[in-house]
C-alpha cells in the first residue's frame, strides 16, 4: 500500500484510486495542451459571447486571460491597441443600455491570437445565420 507522506498513514483503496484517477486527468491535460502548442492554437486569448437579454443583441468579445471581463469596470479600462475599435464599440454598446440585462457566457480559452480571432468569426456568422442580433462586425 501506499504510504500518505503527511500523515505517515496508509493511504486507503479509495484514495489510491483517487489519486491514480487525479494523475490521469492531469496526463490527459498536459498531452492535449502540448498537442495545442504544437498545433499553434494554445495561448492566452479566450472568447465569450455577452448577451443583453432584453432585447437579445449578442456580442462576440476576445480578451487577454482566462477570467472573464467585469462589465461592470470595462468602460474604464484600456486594451490592447489590435483590439481598440472592438473594445470601443462594446463599451458604447454597454453604456448605450445603461450597463443593464447583461449576462456574459465564456466559450473558449487558452487560445492563440488567431485561433480566437477564428472562433469568433465562427460564431459572429453562426448567430447571423440564425438571424441573432449581433451588434459586432469584426474583420478576421
Amino acid at each position: 500500500m501506499a504510504r500518505n507522506s503527511r500523515s505517515g498513514r496508509t493511504a486507503s483503496p479509495a484514495e489510491a484510486d483517487q489519486r491514480s484517477k487525479i494523475d490521469r486527468l492531469r496526463a490527459l491535460r498536459l498531452n492535449d495542451e502540448a498537442a495545442r502548442q504544437a498545433a499553434g492554437i494554445w495561448g492566452e486569448m479566450s472568447i465569450g459571447e455577452i448577451t443583453h437579454r432584453p432585447t437579445g443583441e449578442v456580442f462576440i468579445y476576445a480578451w487577454k486571460g482566462r477570467e472573464a471581463p467585469d462589465l461592470v469596470t470595462l468602460p474604464g479600462k484600456r486594451t490592447t491597441v489590435k483590439r481598440a475599435a472592438e473594445h470601443v464599440q462594446l463599451v458604447e454598446w454597454l453604456l448605450k443600455h445603461e450597463m443593464e440585462g447583461f449576462e456574459i457566457t465564456l466559450l473558449a480559452w487558452s487560445l492563440s491570437e488567431t485561433e480566437a480571432a477564428r472562433q469568433q468569426q465562427a460564431r459572429l456568422a453562426e448567430h447571423r445565420a440564425a438571424g441573432v442580433a449581433v451588434v459586432n462586425a469584426v474583420a478576421g
